[in-house]
């Protein structure tokens, strides 16, 4: 008998508050000693219902098949199993930090998943944006530093921090202007309720709006007038 979703979007939205990237059946196999088939449903199950709400970002991420380990490169390298593309979620601000994504196993996305890399040109290597040399630059100074070369000076890491956050702030634009749209309609919605519920008072209660606003601003300072 399948234990249901709920279960298993608490444990998943757990899992990624404490790490930028988890997948759906590592975390059934932390959670659950001796897993079957239904927990591995409903977890899936529980992934595409926070999905859909937006609570998680959906995708694949090439990972170990055996120990579990999640390998965020373009080329994977061997481990102790083979390493497949998995279900994972993250939570929505940190899909940033996932560079490399896997295609969807058998080449079929799920319209539930928010994540699809771009599918490689036959014959052609994908071409790297500003990010991704950004991010390669800064790769490759620490990489140097923590074997005591200094591969490129301060001034290009600086260089390449600065291009960075701006690549993210201006990424973050869209993302900001949609929250504010999103807040102003629930400001609007919150107006036309307050005064669809005063009309109601005022019919079934004549002079009984001030007494009920008095006392909702007592626990909703910011609550409409």
């Amino acid at each position: 008998m399948s234990r249901g979703p709920g279960r298993w979007q608490k444990e998943l939205l757990s899992a990624v508050s404490g790490t930028v990237v988890a997948t759906v059946s590592g975390v059934v196999k932390t959670v659950v000693l001796a897993p079957d088939r239904d927990d591995f449903t409903s977890a899936r199950r529980g992934a595409k219902g926070l999905a859909q709400a937006q609570r998680v970002c959906a995708l694949y991420a090439w990972t170990c098949a055996k120990c579990g380990r999640i390998q965020d490169s373009g080329n994977t390298e061997p481990c102790c199993g083979p390493v497949r593309a998995m279900l994972a979620v993250c939570q929505p601000e940190r899909r940033r930090l996932l560079l490399h994504p896997a295609p969807p196993p058998g080449g079929k996305t799920p319209a539930w998943v928010n994540v699809v890399p771009s599918p490689r040109p036959h014959g052609q290597l994908l071409v790297p944006g500003v990010d991704d040399l950004a991010a390669l630059v800064l790769r490759r100074c620490y990489e140097r530093l923590e074997a005591g070369e200094a591969a490129c000076s301060v001034q290009d890491a600086v260089a390449a921090m600065r291009l960075a956050w701006q690549i993210e702030r201006d990424q973050a634009i869209p993302e900001r202007d949609a929250a504010l749209r999103q807040l102003e309609k629930w400001q609007q919605d919150m107006t036309e309720f307050t005064w669809a519920l005063r009309m109601v008072l005022d019919r079934q209660y004549p002079g009984a709006w001030p007494a009920v606003m008095t006392e909702v601003r007592k626990h909703c300072p910011a609550a409409p007038r």
